[in-house]
């Protein structure tokens, strides 16, 4: 449909401009007429209107035959006089910003609501759902948050950088507790964010109108991972399982145990907006027990996951040390560092001060130095520095009557895992010919021998090392469950890696294992966490 040729250009305007109508724009005489059904959608961009159409504003480049004609200087008698020097052109079509009292349709769509004395906007003329996404509620939401990109269409866009598939040991760029191995190597560690979560983008409509953004932290430290699920449904069906007497336990191990960071993110992000709680709070409130820790510890932001898990295993009579071990073994340099300020911030005292209160001897002194960074990480290490190392380690223990213990801490905190493990490969051919682990065992005792022999296994195979420290959590009567949480929870991203090992060293399957160690809604949700 084109619009019809006005006889001699625009007609003469009322002076002042277009004057208000009232109960609604009705077509001014002898303006234009009403449309019917609004301005029909172009083919494929702005086609050729007919001899006499609607004349650019001035600034446009000049239309090809046939389109419209271009303005006649000084414009037509009675408009509005032509903005001095015009639209400047946009590369390639027109800008995409126009000013205040220019009409030219948006690319793509109509033109957003005119002030008043403007063209009225037109009833059938909304922007479409963008294909195969959810309908908005009522129009597209509001403007989004500044620096946010619009939503995409397609649905739910990925977050930028979503979340990893995990393999063995804190990865580069990788989700807090998850630990991706290299092929034969431990890879490089992304830290936590060293600042507070920025909204860098996308913010995302999902039905409803609810939105939320993806925070900096997770777009740099949790690439490959997407939001796939339906955050209002997930919050929903969260809301209706936690309301009214009792609880739905299922329906919280369904949704949470299934879904990646990202999508827990955005879950928190609209059950806020839309029933005015906190989801972590709500299911505290609904839970108990080490079904608690769980489904809180998987809503929890992994600096804040990690830094929980220190202050339990500290807190109260008595050390849990698996859990210590298991954080201080396991994270980078940058994450310690952002787990040592967090803790500060949150407790009396510093963690520094805290292992000190609760630690003693030989096992204090190396969980203070696993807090200070280790050498970076580097694909080529010298031979000769390896093999002087290999040397130190065997003159400090079985080359000797008695045992240097602060060489052993001194060498397995400080260096580089590249260059721990090749010194670990050298003391195997040198005097007894025998595994490093085999040496700590024979010459260290207690949390010591441990923690020495987790960091050997971590700079080989950080798989194994978290399939031992879950067998440690295990062994013996009773079980460890606070440990064994803070293992399988903060490290589920990389469980092929972990059952493989399990069954591998200790002869039967992990999820067997847990099976037999715990019951109910506990066992339930771990048993969702490991997997067939």
């Amino acid at each position: 449909m084109s619009y019809p040729p006005p006889q001699g250009g625009y007609p003469p305007q009322q002076q002042g401009g277009y004057p208000p109508q009232q109960g609604g724009y009705p077509p001014q005489q002898g303006g234009y007429p009403p449309q019917q059904g609004g301005y029909p959608p172009q083919q494929g961009g702005y086609p050729p209107q007919q001899q006499g159409g609607y004349p650019p504003q001035q600034g446009y480049p000049p239309q090809q035959q046939g389109g419209y004609p271009p303005q006649q200087q000084g414009g037509y008698p009675g408009q509005y006089p032509p903005q001095q020097g015009g639209y400047p052109p946009a590369q390639g079509g027109y800008p995409p910003a126009q000013p205040h009292g220019a009409y030219p349709p948006a690319a793509g769509g109509y033109p957003p609501a005119q002030p008043h004395g403007a063209y009225p906007p037109q009833q059938h003329g909304a922007y479409p759902p963008a294909a195969g996404g959810y309908p908005p509620a009522g129009g597209y939401p509001g403007a989004q948050p500044q620096g946010a990109y619009p939503p995409a269409a397609g649905g739910y866009p990925p977050a930028a950088g979503g979340y990893p598939p995990a393999a063995g040991g804190y990865p580069g760029a990788q989700p807090h507790g998850a630990y991706p191995p290299a092929a034969g190597a431990y890879p490089p560690q992304a830290g936590y964010p060293a600042a507070a979560p920025v909204a860098v983008a996308p913010a995302v409509a999902p039905p409803g109108g609810f939105t939320y953004v993806t925070p900096a932290s997770f777009v740099a430290l949790y690439p490959g991972y997407q939001v796939r699920c339906d955050p209002v449904r997930d919050a929903d069906d969260l809301r209706y399982a936690m309301k009214g007497v009792g609880t739905d336990e299922s329906t919280l191990i369904r949704i949470l145990g299934n879904r990646n960071p990202v999508e827990l993110d955005a879950i928190k992000q609209v059950y806020q907006k839309k029933h005015h709680k906190s989801l972590l709070d709500t299911v505290k409130g609904e839970t108990s027990g080490h079904f608690q820790q769980v489904m809180t510890s998987l809503l929890m932001d992994p600096l804040e996951q990690d830094t929980q898990w220190l202050h339990t295993a500290m807190k109260g009579a008595g050390t849990n040390e698996n859990i210590l071990m298991t954080i201080l073994v396991s994270r980078n340099n940058e994450q310690k560092a952002a787990i040592s300020n967090y803790f500060a911030r949150l407790r009396s005292k510093t963690l520094p001060e805290a292992l000190k209160d609760e630690l003693s001897g030989d096992f204090e002194r190396l969980c203070l130095a696993l807090l200070n960074p280790r050498e970076p990480d580097s694909p080529v290490v010298n031979p000769d520095v390896c093999r002087a190392d290999a040397e130190r380690l065997y003159k400090a223990g079985e080359g000797k009557i008695g045992t240097d213990e602060k060489t052993f801490i001194d060498i397995m905190t400080r260096k580089s895992w590249s260059h721990l493990r090749q010194v670990f490969a050298m003391y195997q051919t040198i005097h007894k010919c025998h595994t490093i682990e085999k040496a700590i065992d024979s010459e260290m005792s207690g949390y010591l021998r441990k923690c020495l022999i987790g960091i050997a296994t971590f700079a080989r195979s950080p798989g194994e090392f978290f399939a031992d420290m879950a067998r440690e959590a295990m062994k013996g009567i009773g079980t460890n469950d606070d440990a064994l949480v803070c293992i399988l929870v903060g490290n589920r991203f990389q469980m092929p890696d972990i059952k493989s090992a399990y069954a591998r060293k200790h002869g039967k399957s992990l999820h067997s294992a847990v099976s037999s160690e715990t019951s109910g809604d506990f066992k339930k949700s771990l048993m969702m966490l490991i997997g067939a």
